[in-house]
């Protein structure tokens, strides 16, 4: 009785994180609120990563903001903690699907950035951007974020499968 109450719990917890989680992964940008959670380690990446040059600092941002929730993963599945971890796999979905929003907007830079100037956006000088026609990758923001999205989805997707991952194994 007592285990079949811990899965109905678990399953519980899994669909109230994929109902809460679901909107950010596919309106990444629309204000939910792990977007500020994923903000606040985005900036400590390009801090953190500042004295390596402009390149790694740039990155640094989008690096840190997927690093920080694979970390957590991590430590979970050392631990052999599926549920933990495939709740945790929603969180790092949610941030890639943030980055590849982020990415994608790189050609038009129309995202409202927190230095307020369009001409800091991490992606737009990571493709090259530059003032001379034809010049630069911008061109590949759109399929590289197209990428990053199919990356988020199947992240949300594993998270799902590792979280009840014991439960099928019982079965």
């Amino acid at each position: 009785m007592k285990n079949s109450q811990a899965r109905l719990l678990r399953w519980l917890g899994l669909m109230v994180a994929v109902v809460f989680v679901t909107p950010g992964i596919f309106r990444p940008l629309a204000g939910h609120p792990l977007e500020l959670v994923n903000l606040v380690f985005h900036e400590t990446g390009h801090v953190l990563l500042a004295p390596a040059g402009a390149t790694l600092m740039l990155l640094g941002g989008s690096l840190f903001q997927v690093l920080v929730p694979a970390v957590c993963i991590g430590h979970f599945w050392r631990r052999c903690d599926h549920y933990a971890a495939g709740l945790l796999c929603l969180w790092l979905a949610q941030s890639w699907a943030g980055v590849a929003a982020y990415v994608q907007d790189a050609p038009t830079r129309a995202l409202d950035l927190i230095t307020g100037d369009p001409d800091t956006h991490d992606w737009w000088q990571l493709l090259g951007a530059c003032l001379t026609p034809g010049c630069g990758h911008l061109n590949w923001a759109d399929p590289l974020g197209r990428l990053l999205m199919v990356v988020a989805v199947l992240t949300a997707l594993f998270g799902v499968l590792l979280a009840i991952w014991n439960d099928l194994q019982e079965l």
